[in-house]
C-alpha cells in the first residue's frame, strides 16, 4: 500500500510540473526498457524516467550512457543498474565522480517504482533508506503463507 501511496501524491506533484530527479534505467538486454514500460504503466505522462537496454546490437553501449547523462545530469541523476558485478553497473560506477550521479544496482519494479513516484528530496539518507525498504520487499511467499 506505500507504492500505491507513493504513486497517488507524486502524480499530484508531477501533474504541476515538479521534477527535481531524472532516472535512467540500464540494464543487460530489453530489462530496462520492461522497467521503463512498468513506470509508464503507473504514470503515462511521467518524464523524468529514461532508460538505454546494453548489449542488444552492435552499438556502443559505453558511449551510449556517456551520452545520454550528459543530457540528463544538468539534474540531479539517479543511474539504476541489474546486476551489481556486471558490465553495465561497472560502466555507470566508473563515471560517478565525472558526472556526479548516483548509481543503485540489484534494482527491483518495487524499488523503481517507489524512487520516481517518491515526493522526498533524493538524498543520500533517502536513498538508503528506499534501498533498505526494497530488501525487505523480497518475500518467499510459501514461508510467509505457512506462518498465518
Amino acid at each position: 500500500m506505500k507504492i500505491v501511496r507513493f504513486i497517488q501524491i507524486a502524480m499530484q506533484i508531477r501533474g504541476r510540473g515538479v521534477i527535481v530527479t531524472n532516472f535512467l534505467i540500464v540494464t543487460h538486454g530489453r530489462l530496462a526498457e520492461g522497467f521503463y514500460e512498468s513506470v509508464k504503466f503507473f504514470n503515462s505522462q511521467i518524464d523524468n524516467v529514461h532508460y538505454i537496454n546494453a548489449y542488444i546490437d552492435d552499438s556502443d553501449f559505453e558511449e551510449n550512457f556517456v551520452k545520454k547523462v550528459k543530457e540528463l545530469s544538468k539534474c540531479q541523476l539517479i543511474v539504476f543498474t541489474d546486476i551489481p558485478g556486471g558490465t553495465v553497473n561497472r560502466i555507470a560506477s566508473k563515471y560517478i565522480t565525472n558526472y556526479g550521479y548516483k548509481v543503485i544496482s540489484g534494482i527491483n519494479l518495487s524499488a523503481l517504482l517507489e524512487f520516481v513516484f517518491s515526493t522526498e528530496n533524493m538524498n543520500e539518507k533517502n536513498i538508503e533508506r528506499i534501498v533498505e525498504s526494497s530488501r525487505e520487499q523480497m518475500v518467499f511467499m510459501n514461508k510467509l503463507i505457512e506462518t498465518i
